[in-house]
């Protein structure tokens, strides 16, 4: 009994291209439009948003510990329980508001935006531009397009997993084993 092994080489010949032109270009315009645009639209304001919070928790943090400052030296001088009570609860707020900004972690969130962002402008590029690119190379160009941007987006879904990999390290480190996000599909979560 033999087994008949597929054959490593491709077909020979000419085989039709996937697209024809038109619709090559019918569906760049659309992934353009629909997935590519969308995506980096969505990143842009992620990192905006991203930005602010951290900003408005650093800033919201500085200014509780200026007002701490001002009510130490105004308890010196008045000599007051009130005063020295909350000198004292000021600054333990500003730690709160910082640990709160360290656990959200908005800069890396926004550093990572920003690098998948600029890949997505990188796959951008690959594709010529509307009134340089001739119809019939569409359907080369299409599947490179594609390729580039699927390729950026995975790379970016990869590095939550890497940071919920680190944020599990560090928590064995401390002793407090983190429980996975998504638990297994055979139902195990662990």
């Amino acid at each position: 009994m033999s087994i008949n092994r597929p054959n490593p080489q491709p077909p020979t010949g000419n085989t039709p291209p996937l697209l024809s032109p038109r619709e090559a270009r019918a569906r760049t315009d659309l992934y353009l439009k629909q997935r590519l645009n969308y995506q980096a639209n969505y990143y842009l304001n992620r990192i905006d948003e991203f930005k602010f919070n951290a900003d408005r928790m650093l800033m919201f943090s500085a200014f509780l510990m200026s007002i701490s400052t001002l009510v130490s030296a105004l308890t010196v001088l008045s000599n007051s329980v009130a005063c020295a009570l909350v000198t004292a609860l000021l600054p333990a707020f500003a730690g709160t508001l910082g640990a709160f900004r360290s656990l959200y972690q908005w800069e890396r969130q926004a550093t990572i935006y920003e690098s998948t962002w600029l890949a997505l402008q990188r796959a951008r590029i690959a594709m010529p531009d509307a009134d340089s690119i001739r119809t019939h190379d569409y359907p080369r160009f299409f599947p490179q397009l594609v390729e580039q941007t699927e390729t950026v987006l995975r790379n970016e879904a990869s590095q939550w997993g890497q940071l919920q990999n680190e944020k599990q390290v560090s928590s064995d480190v401390q002793g407090h084993p983190t429980p996975p996000l998504v638990p297994s599909l055979s139902g195990d979560v662990g």
